[in-house]
């Protein structure tokens, strides 16, 4: 992706977000880069592009959103630093509609021996994503990177006996 912008639109429920990200792509020339399901409801769609194209991809998004749902909020943020473009870029995942399939501990996206590196808000995501997770909810957004690192690493461990 070229030097550009982000576009976020959070709604509260799934098919506000599908409407804004609908809209969104018709109206500018853009990316999608993710839906996320933020919890409590909340689901974020994110996409990329050119910084007119994403300003108006996102105005042309909150209105489809508005009229069928709620719209928490939206932001367009115009050549975005490269650490940033990193995280939110969204994670390599497996087809899930592959018969047979397993899916991948999301802790396997990143080598865990470089966990200490990866910032807190990223550990937590992807302890969210663990099937298997000890940690729930709340528990995930209060545990320092200690216990977030454990956590993926016990879950990576029991995903090795399974095998």
């Amino acid at each position: 992706m070229a030097q550009g912008a982000i576009g976020l639109i959070e709604t509260r429920g799934l098919v506000g977000a599908i409407e804004a990200a609908d809209a969104a792509a018709k109206a500018g020339l853009v990316d999608l880069l993710a839906f996320e399901q933020v919890g409590g409801g909340l689901v974020s769609v994110r996409f990329s592009g050119d910084v007119a194209a994403v300003q108006v991809a996102v105005e042309a998004g909150v209105q489809a959103a508005q009229r069928i749902g709620e719209v928490i909020c939206h932001n367009v943020m115009p050549a975005p630093h490269a650490d940033l473009l990193s995280t939110l870029s969204p994670p390599s995942q497996p087809s899930k509609a592959e018969p047979g399939s397993r899916a991948s501990s999301p802790s396997t996206e990143l080598e865990l021996e470089r966990l200490e590196d990866v910032p807190v808000t990223r550990l937590r995501q992807l302890v969210r994503q663990l099937p298997d997770s000890q940690l729930k909810g709340r528990q995930v957004s209060r545990a320092n990177k200690g216990e977030l690192i454990a956590e993926l690493k016990r879950s990576n461990e029991n995903q090795g006996r399974e095998s």
